[in-house]
């Protein structure tokens, strides 16, 4: 005599999925779907940047040690772009998530508070990734710039990317209108970003700007990446590496903080 399966509702729960996972794919499907604007409209920004500046000043204008101004400049639009799109899906989804009260299922679920922590910053750094590969893949070709030192550049990458995610994640959690998530991409964010020595080296400003400029923490990024690509910088790459480090962990301690109250999350 054959035994029949239970039925389906005495059977014991097997996730299809963790939910984690399921909540990762969200934030990566979220901006995948318009990736022409999400991704390509980023990657194509810092790509004009490039041709405008670099190659229309390149006969006129080297960097440090006689670099072409093309490749000088190029880690620096990079690190303006990553940090522009981590702000960017960092804000839009965690805020759009509170202002919906989506947000609140998700603190509901079984997930951690880390891992919801953790997928949001993940989905930001694919992000950024796409938008790095996207620029990358047509400049490298255009200026002939290359890996000098593969060590400094991968953890100058890292650093920048889950400080970029961070930042976003954050205000996120901050912002309780649009206008504040705007107001600090236009006040805060862009600012920081032309004045953190892309377009120039920091060692050529006089004095006070050059004190002043160190107080940029979006110069140590663009220098520590700078200085795998290239070589070089402004700044000694081991200090510049060390604070964009730090910069990363400071983030990090300080928004998983605020996911473990959860206070700030509730609009």
């Amino acid at each position: 005599m054959s035994i029949s399966a239970p039925p389906a509702y005495d059977r014991p729960y097997r996730a299809e999925r963790a939910a984690f996972l399921w909540l990762l794919e969200r934030e990566v499907v979220r901006f995948l779907k318009i990736w022409r604007f999400t991704i390509a409209g980023q990657s194509l920004s810092a790509l004009l940047f490039l041709i405008v500046f670099g190659f229309a000043l390149s006969g006129r204008i080297t960097g440090i040690g006689g670099i072409p101004y093309d490749r000088f400049i190029l880690p620096g639009l990079v690190v303006q772009a990553v940090i522009m799109v981590g702000y960017i899906n960092g804000t839009t989804s965690l805020f759009e998530a509170r202002h919906d009260r989506y947000l609140h299922d998700v603190l509901a679920s079984p997930l951690r508070w880390w891992e919801i922590n953790l997928a949001l910053v993940l989905g930001g750094v694919v992000r950024e990734i796409l938008t790095a590969a996207g620029i990358l893949v047509i400049a490298v070709p255009l200026t002939g710039i290359g890996v000098q030192r593969p060590l400094v550049t991968s953890v100058a990458a890292l650093a920048l990317l889950i400080s970029a995610a961070q930042v976003g994640v954050l205000a996120g959690a901050y912002s309780t209108s649009l206008d504040h998530v705007y107001s600090i991409e236009a006040l805060v964010v862009l600012p920081l970003g032309f004045l953190s020595g892309i377009f120039y080296s920091t060692s050529r400003l006089p004095e006070a700007w050059n004190v002043l400029s160190h107080l940029n923490p979006i110069l140590y990024y663009v220098e520590a990446l700078r200085s795998g690509l290239l070589g070089h910088g402004s700044l000694p790459a081991l200090a510049a590496l060390a604070a964009a480090v730090g910069g990363a962990a400071l983030l990090s301690g300080w928004s998983l903080l605020v996911f473990r109250s959860g206070a700030q999350l509730k609009p």
